[in-house]
């Protein structure tokens, strides 16, 4: 049964019996003591922190370790609301914290490794670093009541312990990522596939910018079909990877890391244009054509050039805007609700038909449907999955396309995959819709052979 401590606010560490836990000490020289620690906090700096947990590391390997590496959110704002000299106080107040939950161990080290970031290696005990994050929060919340401080620790479980330390810390700060900002959820803990994933995005970032000069990037059409009769009426069109090494990458793996970079706008332009592109050349063939759809990232709604790129495009490739839709997800306006409606606006005065995906996947729906202004609204089936939960599905899925009836906007359901589901929309005054019951994505080739040129058996 473990003894209650009673939490006191720290003060200066008091000394104890040797250990390996770091104390300000009498040295030879002065100048040896500042080049091995920290001149505001005393703590130790970045290379002896790490030298130090080399040694304690190598010198007791049936001890199994973790390593913490922790900031405070918002210190540079913290730093600006109440000035340096009470940064530093802050400092000074972290590093006492660090020293009192040093003594509780017989092997430990820590440093301060720049600005608020502080390094911190211990014997991992789990329910003990849960008591400290505890301690942590409740510090901070009584040091300033007026200014919400909250850290974001994270933590590497020493599972090897012949990596260096310096990427032990960097494990500790792909951990710190999970939680950044988060409140009430300050602790993240490394694990071997966020390495994965990074090396993954590594990779993604060094291949994207030869990828696009080389075109590796293609264009797939998902056809859309009336729902009245059944016949096509134009396509969305999807890109993929074709990566000459990986092979066909879904949008899935490097969209995501587009997006986290802003090279979206890039790839989003890319599209534009080949679709412009192919576009007019089905217009030179002859062929009477229906929309096709692109996809627009919010940050490529942010670009202020939007407009005109999408408008020098459709001139170059002699494509009339009605054949060029445009499509937006509704995290996007949620997330910049002002900046979008002014995007989309600015769209629409000039000609293009714009739809809102994945409506009904947020909880704001119904009040952004009242502001917003969208010729399309796209549904996703998943509104019918699930039992019980299913029949409800029906019912709010049927009430959105009479709602949209009666503003004018029509409504696209993509995700069907049964002839129940298409029967069902059906009866409820669904417009257009979308899925593997119809067709599935395809290469330009196929889609042109199919619906366009219609050369297919």
């Amino acid at each position: 049964m473990k003894r209650k401590r009673k939490r006191t606010m720290p003060g200066v560490a008091a000394g104890g019996r040797e250990r390996w836990i770091q104390r300000k000490r009498v040295l030879p020289g002065r100048m040896e003591f500042l080049m091995q620690h920290d001149t505001l906090t005393g703590l130790y700096n970045r290379g002896k922190m790490f030298a130090e947990t080399r040694r304690m590391i190598d010198a007791h390997r049936d001890t199994r370790f973790v390593l913490l590496r922790f900031d405070i959110d918002r210190f540079r704002l913290y730093n600006s609301v109440y000035g340096e000299e009470e940064g530093d106080k802050l400092l000074i107040f972290l590093a006492e914290i660090i020293r009192k939950h040093a003594e509780r161990f017989e092997m430990c080290t820590y440093g301060r490794i720049i600005a608020d970031t502080f390094c911190i290696c211990q014997p991992f005990d789990p329910d003990i670093l849960d008591e400290q994050i505890k301690d942590l929060r409740e510090y901070l919340n009584e040091y300033q009541k007026d200014y919400l401080l909250e850290p974001t620790v994270g933590a590497y479980v020493v599972t090897e312990p012949d990596l260096s330390v310096e990427e032990m810390y960097v494990r500790a700060f792909i951990g710190s990522k999970k939680c950044k900002h988060l409140y009430a959820s300050c602790l993240g803990f490394y694990d071997e596939g966020e390495k994965e994933r990074e090396a993954e995005e590594t990779a993604i970032m060094n291949d994207m910018r030869r990828a696009m000069e080389q075109e590796q990037f293609i264009i797939f059409f998902q056809p859309k079909f009336a729902l009245s009769t059944d016949k096509d009426f134009g396509a969305e069109a999807l890109v993929r990877w074709n990566h000459p090494k990986a092979g066909l990458i879904p949008p899935g793996k490097f969209i995501p890391v587009f997006e986290k970079i802003g090279f979206i706008v890039q790839l989003d332009y890319y599209v534009a244009e080949h679709v412009c592109r192919i576009i007019g050349k089905w217009r030179r063939d002859g062929k009477n054509l229906n929309p096709v759809t692109i996809n627009l990232s919010r940050v490529t709604l942010l670009d202020p050039e939007l407009v005109e790129v999408l408008r020098k495009l459709t001139e170059k490739y002699h494509v009339p805007v009605s054949l060029l839709n445009l499509e937006i997800t509704e995290s996007a306006y949620a997330s910049d609700p002002e900046q979008i409606m002014a995007a989309i606006h600015a769209l629409r005065r000039a000609g293009f038909v714009t739809m809102m995906d994945d409506f009904g996947s947020g909880y704001s729906s119904l009040n952004m449907l009242k502001d917003i202004d969208v010729d399309v609204l796209k549904v996703d089936m998943n509104f019918l999955s699930g039992g019980m939960e299913a029949e409800k599905g029906k019912i709010i899925l049927s009430s959105v396309i009479q709602m949209a009836g009666r503003l004018g906007i029509q409504v696209i359901v993509e995700g069907v995959e049964t002839q129940e589901q298409r029967d069902f929309l059906s009866t409820v005054g669904c417009d257009y819709v979308q899925g593997y019951y119809y067709a599935k994505p395809m290469p330009q080739e196929e889609y042109e052979r199919r619906y366009i040129y219609r050369t297919a058996e």
